[in-house]
């Protein structure tokens, strides 16, 4: 693995509107192993892998609020790492709107 390919990895991931199929191993675990053995550079390697979690972070928060106000949403290219945190945002929301929503129960209308 080089830079390159998680340069590769963050353009398209930029340019698509959503979530990017990343193959297995993802590009991230792919990463990790090349900083550990020292093929690339980790300050670099950081920077990118960062940037490119950053991306994918923005379109799994949109796909967890989507999924909060029950809407139908495209799972397409999400890690089940990702699915995990889309469920777990997804409950922290739905949570959170209960609470600032005024309680309708002993309402008379």
């Amino acid at each position: 693995m080089d830079i390159e390919e998680i340069r590769a990895a963050r353009a398209r991931e930029r340019d698509a509107a959503s979530l990017v199929e990343l193959a297995e191993p993802t590009i991230f675990e792919r990463a990790q192993d090349a900083v550990d053995a020292d093929e690339i550079d980790t300050d670099n390697a950081v920077q990118l892998t960062t940037a490119l979690a950053d991306e994918r972070a923005g379109k799994l928060l949109k796909l967890a609020s989507f999924q909060a106000a029950g809407m139908a949403v495209n799972r397409d290219g999400i890690t089940d790492q990702e699915r995990e945190l889309v469920e777990d945002l997804a409950a922290r929301i739905e949570a959170w709107r209960e609470s600032v929503t005024p309680d309708t129960e002993d309402s008379d209308e």
